[in-house]
């Protein structure tokens, strides 16, 4: 789906979001209604990173897809070291992490390092190629989140930062 779709999905929302703010809605629908956007702003980064990826001429042929690209950046920033940690962090099962990290490791972004104290755990590490492909995708990603916030104040756009990280900081 591309960002375009999603924009058009997005549509009604928008008026929901803009229209009158006198009544107040119940905490249950608002809840739902707070969730479903922020998935579908997840979908929408996640379509528009993928879409960028394929734009781009350097990365085109490596055909890495969004997902792939979060498991290089946990890797790279050190959030996590093995796949058992990416797949608490980022909630995928075993099966589809382990797939994923094959994909990588195909391409020669990623690599498993046997560790030394153990034979059956292996650590994960980006490659030099996958190094030298990060910068790159993290400007498509940034593109993606800079035309979704088109328009938008930066002052708002703090704010929802502030709200989200409150958010978090709940869970």
């Amino acid at each position: 789906m591309t960002i375009d779709a999603l924009a058009t999905n997005i549509s009604p929302v928008r008026a929901l979001v803009n229209s009158d703010d006198r009544t107040e809605p119940k905490a249950s629908a608002l809840g739902t209604s707070l969730a479903s956007l922020v998935s579908q702003v997840r979908l929408a980064i996640i379509a528009g990173v993928d879409q960028e990826f394929l734009r781009c001429e350097e990365l085109a042929s490596l055909e890495v897809t969004a997902a792939q690209f979060a498991i290089l950046k946990n890797v790279l920033k050190g959030s996590a070291e093995s796949a058992c940690e990416l797949c608490k962090q980022m909630d995928y099962d075993r099966g589809a992490m382990s797939r994923m990290i094959d994909r990588l490791e195909t391409k020669g972004l990623i690599r498993r390092v046997p560790l030394a104290h153990t034979r059956r755990s292996v650590a994960l590490e980006v490659t030099a190629a996958g190094k030298a492909a990060f910068p790159l995708m993290e400007g498509c990603l940034d593109g993606v989140v800079a035309r979704l916030l088109n328009g938008i104040p930066k002052a708002q756009v703090r704010e929802m930062e502030q709200v989200l990280k409150r958010m978090l900081a709940n869970v």
